[in-house]
């Protein structure tokens, strides 16, 4: 694993478009603050963002999620932020818009953490850069459920359905629930909480249908006898009826 300096940053900046200069100078101010110490190796890219595994001031690894500025459909994300009602004042600002999306998936997190949630631990967020625990063992990052196999599929279903349950109970949707966004390391763990909104979402329900249906085809190939997509969705409802 090699550790990524600052001056190796170019490389991402211009090939990669992931850090613009005022991304640059946020990166600067978060290690001057002690927020986080080192940048150690991107975990995964994607084209709404970047993860990179880091250490804190206190050599602890954590996760450093950077939404890109220059390559992101910021429109869909407008889209997407002005029917929540915490962010329905939001103005169309390309920037704005970033930042907007990356304090939602803080405060998305921050919920489900209250909630019990198996989830990364948001701990901090400035601009478009969100610091999280890190998921995984000595820098090495859980896999996707997508990349493996699981033993007990059964189980693992299980728990997702509680944790699903739990984020209901607290007023919350994922909204982009699937075997891509949930990290297996013992048991599973929920991720990319950037499009979770609240159930007074006009379009929540749906989301939620959605993530339902999603985890349901997942572990119905792996022949576990899943629960009908229909009885799921109207249990969940009674959570915030």
């Amino acid at each position: 694993m090699r550790k990524i300096r600052l001056e190796d940053i170019k490389e991402f900046k211009i090939e990669r478009k992931v850090f613009d200069r005022k991304t640059l100078l946020v990166i600067y101010k978060l290690m001057s603050k002690g927020v986080i110490n080192t940048v150690e190796s991107i975990i995964r890219e994607g084209k709404e963002s970047c993860v990179f595994s880091g250490k804190d001031k206190n050599n602890n690894w954590v996760a450093i999620k950077v939404y890109r500025t220059e390559a992101c459909d910021f429109k869909n994300m407008w889209k997407y932020l002005v029917g929540d009602p915490r962010f329905h004042r939001i103005g169309k600002r390309r920037r704005v818009v970033i930042n907007s999306w990356c304090k939602r998936e803080f405060k998305n997190l921050k919920i489900a953490k209250e909630a019990r949630v198996d989830c990364p631990k948001p701990l901090f967020f400035k601009e478009n850069i969100l610091i999280m625990s890190f998921i995984g063992k000595n820098g090495i990052a859980a896999p996707r459920l997508i990349d493996i196999i699981p033993k007990n599929p059964k189980r693992i279903y299980r728990i997702i359905l509680e944790n699903l349950r739990r984020l209901v109970k607290a007023g919350l949707v994922h909204g982009d629930l699937s075997a891509y966004n949930i990290l297996f390391f013992k048991n599973p763990y929920l991720i990319d909480f950037s499009h979770g909104t609240t159930i007074k979402n006009q379009i929540a329900l749906n989301l939620l249908k959605r993530d339902i249906k999603n985890i349901n085809s997942y572990f119905s190939k792996l022949n576990v006898p899943v629960k009908d997509s229909e009885n799921v969705y109207r249990s969940l409802l009674k959570l915030v009826e």
